[in-house]
């Protein structure tokens, strides 16, 4: 039977309770450091959030967002659309672009070579895809007064309309003449050519010309006409056959003065005219 009074019996021996102290520290360290690295975690995150973002994408960004624009981007850019593919609709509208192009590129310092060639490089498409009339209207509104320096420059200096049926070489100048049996007499003025056959055996064109003069006439881009309303009179004879032409316009007399055919250089239309016959193409 034990002895209630022995305190051995009642207690822990004191290498346990040693141990369990030295557990308790090891657990109290334990928790104090779980627990630091949770509030240290907590604080890293709330800095983060709010510090803002300087990635390299976003200061790129900033940095264009502060760069002032190209004022020519945005006129250049319609000038690139018509080059790339011409309307043919309106050349008042086309006129305008390329004038305020140039207007803003000589505001920014003068016109750059590689818009000089742009705009070359679009009136080149311009009469290689559009209708003859549709490229000189266009010719007539870029050039002359009111047009930018710089565009009227290129417009007079680029030889950028092309020639359907070109005079023949060797063509004399001038603005009008006669055949040597005076016949047919024919003006080359700058927007037309016109003969009128005095003496003639086919049939009027229209017929209600019958008896008059007959006329035939043809524009820089427009069909040929035959009519009677007016007539035309040089006293510029030409003995034999020649070739005759201004800028615009070409004749050719042959069979020793007894046919005379015109046209229009830039389309190719016009009329041939004898005693015998008169035609237009």
């Amino acid at each position: 039977m034990s002895d209630p009074n022995n305190p051995q019996q009642r207690g822990l021996s004191s290498g346990i309770k040693t141990v369990l102290i030295l557990l308790g520290i090891i657990l109290a360290i334990v928790i104090f450091l779980i627990w630091s690295a949770i509030i240290r975690g907590g604080t890293e995150l709330v800095t983060q959030a709010a510090t803002p973002t300087t990635s390299t994408e976003q200061e790129s960004t900033d940095q264009e967002s502060t760069e002032p624009a190209d004022p020519l981007v945005q006129p250049r850019n319609a000038i690139i659309a018509i080059v790339d593919a011409p309307s043919c609709e309106s050349a008042e509208t086309d006129a305008r672009a390329l004038s305020e192009f140039v207007t803003v590129a000589e505001q920014e310092g003068g016109l750059a070579d590689d818009d000089r060639q742009l705009i070359i490089d679009t009136l080149n498409k311009v009469d290689d895809t559009c209708p003859k009339n549709f490229t000189l209207e266009m010719s007539s509104l870029i050039s002359g007064a009111g047009v930018p320096l710089s565009l009227a420059d290129i417009t007079d200096n680029t030889d950028w309309i092309t020639k359907e049926r070109p005079a023949p070489a060797g063509a004399e100048a001038l603005t009008d003449f006669s055949t040597s049996n005076r016949n047919i007499h024919c003006t080359m003025e700058d927007t037309r050519v016109a003969c009128s056959i005095y003496a003639y055996s086919f049939p009027s064109v229209p017929d209600t010309c019958e008896t008059y003069t007959q006329t035939f006439n043809v524009g820089e881009a427009t069909d040929a006409d035959s009519l009677c309303a007016w007539r035309v009179q040089s006293d510029n004879v030409k003995n034999g056959d020649g070739n005759y032409a201004n800028d615009t316009f070409a004749c050719e007399v042959r069979g020793n003065g007894s046919t005379v055919e015109c046209w229009s250089q830039l389309s190719g239309r016009g009329f041939e005219v004898s005693r015998e016959s008169g035609r237009t193409f």
